[in-house]
């Protein structure tokens, strides 16, 4: 589960265009920036993460949130100001056993792509030579279709796929993606097979114009992934106006299932997302894209639950970003394993305590944006990096704010047990996890 928006640029006080993901994975499932810089390749071909494709002579510069086993990833930004954020989607039909996952496709068009409409047809132009699929699950089985929110300084699409079939729409104003197929029969453009695909299943829907979602939507999935209340509420929260910001993309992906929601319930209709209960996944990497002329700005967590973590920025240009390169994954592995043990240990107590890491987490956020907003394009990535140095001081502080547990919460014993098994598994995947034991976290 996972969740999309976009605000074009005369819908936002800074006139930036701005997109933001929510990836939702498993709670172990371990999700690492990467930044690859402009490239020349000569090897013909490329391997993807099950299969292999046609390479180009030249990739762009790109920041990547992808799990860790993968090549492709969830959402990322290129240094031309594209971004991009994938959603699976439960269809009637279409699900390849191998192919490019929707991963891969996000970061091969990030690798070759100069806007948001070329990002589109490279998409639309791989899906149709190769096909997607592939299971994409970390522990299980996991199969489905692709939807894609993509955006530059001037422009978003959505793009919707079902097999080698799709549909594409164009944003106007705000948009945003979950996990159902949101295009009815007011598509921009149809792929040529597509109404051939579901009349051969007896799918079609719709008069004159196919309705691609009514045709091919697995209803059922659909409904119970409650996808469509947290597309409302994303939708919502990105107001009427040019109101919207990066702090309230932020607050957008920080939203849970209405008021006095409790972490131990579990939601998948919280943007928000966090395992337990009947909920299987949690938000484990955020990003919010800040787009613009002088080059775009990567606001990401590198953590779990945004509720909790601090999101720091990545300024991205053809050289790369200078940190989290590709020879330095075994650090962003330990980067997001050390920003769990924090969100591992708040959930002992969440309700107490999360006012306190909130009031310790926004005057530092607002900080980094000005620091930002102060920095000449050419010193960006040094404001960057001092964001994240600044954040090693906020660590230590939100962990004197965690411990001593005044009132530590009982939960109820399924979901204790159910983060026992996960801390457990964690812990055997990397034990350097538990490499000082105040981070243990005892869910």
């Amino acid at each position: 589960m996972c969740d999309t928006l976009v605000a074009l640029a005369p819908m936002t006080l800074n006139g930036h265009t701005m997109l933001a993901k929510n990836s939702d994975r498993e709670p172990n499932e371990a999700q690492l920036l990467t930044v690859v810089p402009h490239r020349t390749h000569s090897e013909p071909r490329l391997k993807t993460t099950y299969i292999e494709v046609d390479q180009v002579r030249e990739t762009n510069a790109v920041l990547l949130c992808r799990p860790f086993w993968m090549w492709g990833a969830e959402m990322g930004v290129n240094e031309y100001g594209v971004a991009i954020g994938n959603e699976a989607v439960f269809t009637r039909g279409g699900y390849g056993k191998t192919g490019l996952t929707g991963m891969d496709l996000l970061r091969l068009a990030l690798e070759r792509c100069d806007s948001a409409r070329s990002a589109v047809d490279i998409i639309i132009t791989l899906l149709e030579q190769y096909g997607q699929g592939g299971n994409c699950g970390f522990t299980k089985q996991f199969y489905y279709n692709n939807s894609f929110l993509v955006a530059d300084i001037t422009e978003a699409w959505v793009l919707e796929t079902v097999g080698k079939q799709w549909a594409r729409k164009k944003v106007s104003g705000t948009g945003a993606i979950s996990n159902l197929l949101t295009i009815g029969s007011d598509w921009d453009e149809l792929s040529p097979g597509a109404e051939v695909f579901a009349e051969q299943k007896h799918l079609r829907r719709g008069k004159d114009r196919m309705d691609f979602a009514a045709s091919l939507s697995d209803p059922l999935f659909t409904k119970f992934s409650r996808a469509r209340a947290r597309r409302a509420i994303s939708l919502s929260s990105l107001g009427s106006g040019a109101s919207a910001s990066v702090a309230t993309m932020k607050t957008a992906l920080r939203q849970h299932d209405g008021p006095g929601y409790a972490l131990s319930e579990g939601s998948v209709g919280s943007v928000c997302m966090h395992f337990g209960g009947l909920v299987g996944d949690q938000t484990v990497g955020s990003m919010v894209a800040d787009l613009n002329k002088s080059g775009p700005v990567a606001w990401v967590t590198g953590a779990s639950a945004p509720c909790i973590a601090l999101f720091k920025p990545i300024a991205l240009d053809a050289k790369g970003a200078g940190m989290f390169g590709e020879d330095q994954q075994e650090e962003a592995l330990n980067y997001w394993l050390e920003n769990e043990h924090i969100s591992r240990n708040l959930q002992n107590n969440y309700a107490e305590k999360h006012e306190a890491i909130e009031k310790l987490r926004a005057p530092l956020e607002q900080r980094f944006e000005e620091m930002m907003a102060d920095a000449a394009p050419e010193y960006r990535n040094q404001a960057a990096r001092e964001c994240f140095e600044l954040e090693k001081e906020y660590r230590v502080a939100v962990w004197k704010a965690i411990e001593p547990l005044d009132h530590p919460t009982r939960h109820s014993p399924v979901f204790s047990l159910q983060w026992r098994r996960g801390n457990r598994d964690l812990v055997r995947r990397w034990p350097v996890y538990l490499q000082s034991s105040e981070n243990a976290s005892t869910v």
